[in-house]
């Protein structure tokens, strides 16, 4: 009998306290680690989705630029004053230093809407007013004042844009254009990512 007694063998409390504390500790690391990878995770999706918000802003933009017509650059630093009278055009070619606005005549605008040749829709950058110090790509119409259509979401700082325009005046017979070069930064949990974005559009032809 006490044969068989000492043939049983065990765990010591000591062995079963070290052995649990090891698979405590590995598994705080491993649920670290997923932790980790979800807010990371979590954090790229919303990078990738304000991304989102600014290419499709800007594809907005670039598509009403190209079916519209009449440019007017806006110099930089001067306000923009709605609509622009017919028979004045104003180019900001690659050599200076650019426009801070753009003027035109959208092609869905409804007859009547605005004078006869006058340009009444603008895009610009205007600082918010929540006072945070940052900006907004805005498209302005001349039956809303102010600028009020923000084009980006909240956490979408526009820290430079700027209008290159060539042609404007169809008397040089110079295919309109426009160059948008554009600068900022996307807000993720209060950590800045910043962007620099270039397109063109040319005006589509009347023909």
């Amino acid at each position: 009998m006490n044969d068989n007694l000492q043939k049983i063998k065990g765990f010591t409390l000591v062995e079963i306290m070290v052995a649990t504390s090891i698979f405590m500790v590995i598994m705080l690391v491993a649920l670290g680690s997923l932790i980790t990878s979800s807010d990371t995770a979590k954090k790229a999706q919303a990078l990738r989705t304000a991304m989102d918000n600014v290419n499709f802003a800007l594809e907005s933009m670039t598509r009403s630029l190209r079916m519209g017509t009449d440019y007017y650059c806006v110099a930089s630093g001067s306000s923009v004053s709605l609509p622009v009278p017919a028979g004045i055009y104003n180019d900001c070619p690659l050599s200076g230093s650019g426009g801070g606005a753009v003027v035109f005549t959208p092609a869905d605008n409804p007859p009547g809407s605005h004078p006869p040749g006058a340009r009444d829709t603008a895009y610009t950058v205007v600082q918010r007013s929540d006072g945070t110090g940052t900006s907004v790509l805005r498209r302005c119409v001349s039956t809303v004042s102010p600028c009020v259509e923000d084009m980006v979401s909240s956490n979408v700082n526009i820290e430079k844009l700027i209008f290159y325009v060539n042609g404007s005046d169809p008397t040089d017979n110079i295919q309109p254009s426009i160059y948008i070069l554009v600068k900022g930064s996307v807000s993720v949990k209060g950590v800045p990512h910043p962007f620099n974005i270039q397109t063109i559009a040319s005006q589509r032809s009347s023909e």
